[in-house]
């Protein structure tokens, strides 16, 4: 990362590790120090990585990618190249040169009529250079508890980038962003003649000229909709980059549900949004709310499935992966109806996720040992697949409610 003034050294373990964990990172620090980097990366695969173990090794700027993070990021570099090094430097929390300037711009500055709504809209331009290295998104994938959005899809990405590169290419402006509390703007009188001296005469006042102030520094802007659009630039000439007129809404005040929600509504009608992601945007961690819903318990069981044996790793919960088992098709209709009113899991074991992990995990460990080469070869076999979660005739028949 030359061209951004910035230095991450990096070391991959394979395996169970030899020594303490504290011992690793404390050499690692020490090689961090010795060639000035302006940070580490430790990549630990083959072995769990506990959040403990992260959060002292992200005490000073060290980082830790274990193989969901790899998996991640790997997905990421893979679809933008390049551009992925603005939010893995981010997550180091590295600052770079150039995010200590200011991109001042006029902007049209409007209020919905609804004396409830507190949100500040604003329609401006913006080149795609600028706005790819200072736009977050917040991927379900990578981990964030409060994230909503999907991974990028090449082949759209393709689509836009062959798009815009055609003369007289118009792109819609369907670009919508999220201000950062960094983010500040200035009012500008509106004129009242025009450029030959006569007076204007404005249909409506209930809007205002401003100069928005954005930092250019990565998460500034948060983009809630629009990422293929953007994104689609990475793969143009810098001058396209450098000089097309994206025309953007930016928001500011909207709280990180009303943002979600946003996106939700967007998406939802607009074009198909990845399946697993749509059902992980309803996981509740609160146990109240998932034993009044048992959709909701069963988006937390089966999450929390895939944290341990036999599932770890092995349930695809975003639109990154390639599991056979998904969270969209193990969640479904077949492990509602075992945790509705009248559900088998419901029947014999009280109305808590932990009692109904416990049940899962024992059903799913012996058919894993009564059919170790089906389980492990889902190509061939259905024993680990979506349809593995059996129907009812075939819980009596397998004992499925005597289970302890």
């Amino acid at each position: 990362m030359k061209d951004l003034g910035v230095k991450i050294i990096g070391e991959n373990t394979t395996g169970q590790l030899g020594e303490p964990f504290t011992t690793y990172v404390h050499d690692f620090r020490e090689l961090v120090k010795i060639t000035k980097a302006d940070g580490g990366l430790f990549v630990l695969t083959g072995t769990g990585v506990s959040d403990q173990d992260k959060q002292y090794a992200e005490q000073t700027r060290m980082r830790v990618w274990g193989e969901e993070e790899l998996r991640y990021y790997e997905a990421l570099v893979d679809a933008i190249g390049e551009y992925a090094k603005y939010e893995i430097i981010h997550s180091f929390g590295i600052e770079t040169s150039e995010e200590k300037t200011i991109h001042n711009i006029l902007a049209l500055h409007i209020h919905q009529p609804y004396s409830w709504s507190d949100a500040d809209l604003f329609l401006f331009t913006i080149t795609p250079a600028k706005l790819l290295s200072i736009c977050t998104v917040l991927r379900k994938a990578r981990g964030y508890a409060d994230a909503y959005q999907r991974i990028l899809r090449k082949e759209r990405l393709r689509g836009v980038s062959k798009f815009v590169t055609q003369e007289n290419a118009l792109l819609p402006p369907n670009i919508i962003v999220h201000f950062g509390e960094k983010v500040t703007w200035d009012p500008v009188k509106l004129p009242d003649r025009d450029v030959n001296g006569r007076p204007i005469t404005l249909a409506k006042k209930d809007y205002e000229l401003v100069v928005l102030k954005i930092p250019m520094e990565y998460a500034s802007l948060e983009l809630i909709d629009g990422q293929h659009r953007l994104y689609g630039f990475i793969r143009t000439e810098s001058a396209t980059r450098e000089s097309f007129n994206l025309v953007v809404l930016g928001i500011a005040g909207l709280s990180f549900e009303r943002r979600r929600d946003t996106f939700i509504a967007i998406n939802d009608k607009a074009r198909r949004v990845d399946a697993n992601l749509v059902a992980y945007l309803k996981y509740a961690e609160d146990e109240g709310k998932c034993q009044e819903d048992p959709e909701l318990m069963a988006i937390k069981i089966v999450y929390e499935l895939s944290k341990t044996t036999p599932f770890k790793s092995r349930i695809r919960l975003f639109d990154v992966g390639d599991q056979k088992i998904t969270l969209k098709g193990f969640s479904g209709y077949d492990l509602r109806g075992l945790l509705a009113r009248r559900g088998l899991l419901r029947r014999y074991y009280p109305n808590e996720s932990k009692a109904y992990i416990g049940a899962l995990r024992l059903y799913f460990s012996v058919l894993k040992d009564l059919f170790e080469e089906q389980w492990q070869d889902p190509e061939k076999y259905i024993i680990f697949t979506n349809s593995t979660l059996p129907t009812k005739s075939l819980h009596k028949k397998q004992g499925f409610q005597a289970c302890p």
